[in-house]
């Protein structure tokens, strides 16, 4: 009993150190170079490869070309099977503390930035449907030049408002309520969330463009195939 019992136990520490080699990695593209005429196929190539990582997607606007996913959490040290990390810091990181992430992917013309923002104009607001202004707008659908292919994946982690540890046992922690707050200068009234971003996964970003990339290879690949094995059109039907 004792011998499978160590047995079991250096098979989870095993499976725990491959858990923290991690799956992503930093050497795939930081961008991806797409040509106008296959944004639909590289549009629904991020959606699959996003269904693909247990990440459907919350939003999917294709003509602005924005795919918002929903979160997911991240691995830790106790769920070895879990493959998702970007190395060790982040396998103890995500152990000690609840963490899950969030993908954005962003489609744009190729070399685009964004214009600056002083603070000082005036902001008129989103374009009435129909105005010129909503009718002239970059349209992604309408773009046939090159276009890039963006990726952000933001780290979020989560907390419990108001806990109070003990520095004796963690039984001892306590929690304080506040009341709600009254007329804040920022005028919400809202609570503070219980999730907040700490940071961004450019591993996990790189990783995930290189999925896309794959993707859409198969996507040609399938279809030259398709053309090359057709038969003509003047070709008999039996």
């Amino acid at each position: 009993m004792a011998h499978r019992i160590r047995f079991l136990m250096a098979a989870w520490f095993m499976a725990a150190a491959a858990s923290l080699a991690g799956c992503h990695t930093t050497e795939g593209p930081a961008v991806l170079q797409i040509d106008g005429g296959d944004y639909d196929q590289a549009f629904a190539a991020c959606l699959v490869v996003g269904r693909d990582m247990d990440m459907p997607p919350a939003l999917a606007d294709r003509g602005n070309g924005i795919i918002e996913t929903e979160p997911r959490s991240m691995g830790s040290l106790l769920e070895p099977w879990r493959m998702d990390t970007s190395g060790p810091s982040q396998g103890l990181e995500s152990t000690l503390q609840f963490q899950r992430r969030r993908v954005r992917f962003v489609f744009l013309p190729e070399g685009f930035e964004p214009s600056a923002i002083d603070g000082q104009s005036p902001f008129d607001g989103g374009a009435s449907p129909g105005s010129p202004a909503d009718t002239g707008r970059f349209d992604l659908e309408r773009h046939a030049g090159p276009l890039e292919l963006r990726c952000v994946v933001v780290i979020e982690r989560g907390f419990t408002p108001g806990i109070r540890p003990s520095t004796w046992s963690s039984t001892l922690a306590t929690r304080s309520t506040d009341p709600p707050p009254q007329g804040k200068p920022d005028g919400t009234v809202r609570r503070p969330t219980q999730w907040t971003p700490v940071g961004r996964d450019e591993a996990a970003e790189r990783t995930l463009l290189t999925r896309v990339q794959a993707r859409i290879q198969e996507q040609n690949q399938a279809e030259a195939e398709s053309v090359t094995s057709a038969p003509p059109g003047d070709a008999p039907s039996s």
